[in-house]
């Protein structure tokens, strides 16, 4: 269990180094809103998981918020997660060829994108050619690097044994910020 908390921890510190050379937001996040209605980069990813309420969490002592993205070569990234105690939870949501608002497919053979649901335990989700969603992002703030937008997928675990074997993530919504490698 503390090695997969470790490898969790790794995961979120490589990203911030990533991020550490993006410009910084003069505002912190939210954080409280999970992922509501706004579109100001506050931070937040909400969901329902299989029915149950889930939203990102920052890491007690850290800089980065519970949830934010990645944009580079018009390759989107969105990342939300959600620490609870010694475990944790993430989704992320992967789109190619991002340039505005608009709809993505998620799902193995739509080309367009893929969403995880994943846990500290090393249990992971992904979406696939019969478990598929969409993305929708209303908003696109190349100035001030905000992305926000709604979401949903259904996702399967490629072990036959795992319980659930898919997993239903509806009423999702994101607003956050994003940096681009190499922009200082």
């Amino acid at each position: 269990m503390k090695r997969t908390l470790l490898f969790f921890a790794l995961a979120l510190l490589t990203t911030s180094v990533l991020l550490t050379g993006c410009k910084k937001d003069e505002n912190p996040a939210d954080g409280g809103s999970g992922g509501g209605n706004t579109q100001t980069g506050a931070g937040t990813m909400s969901a329902k998981i299989d029915g149950q309420s889930w939203s990102s969490t920052s890491i007690p002592g850290s800089p980065i918020p519970g949830a934010y993205a990645v944009y580079t070569g018009n390759l989107l990234t969105i990342t939300g997660s959600q620490v609870q105690g010694t475990s944790a939870t993430f989704l992320n949501i992967t789109i190619l060829n991002v340039t505005g608002t608009g709809e993505f497919r998620l799902g193995s053979d739509s080309g367009q994108g893929a969403g995880t649901y994943g846990t500290s335990a090393n249990e992971q989700w992904t979406t696939t050619e019969t478990e598929t969603g969409t993305v929708k992002i209303t908003k696109f703030d190349t100035q001030n690097k905000i992305v926000s937008g709604t979401f949903s997928f259904k996702c399967k675990n490629p072990n036959p044994s795992a319980t659930p074997q898919i997993r239903d993530i509806t009423d999702g919504r994101f607003d956050v910020k994003w940096g681009v490698l190499g922009d200082n």
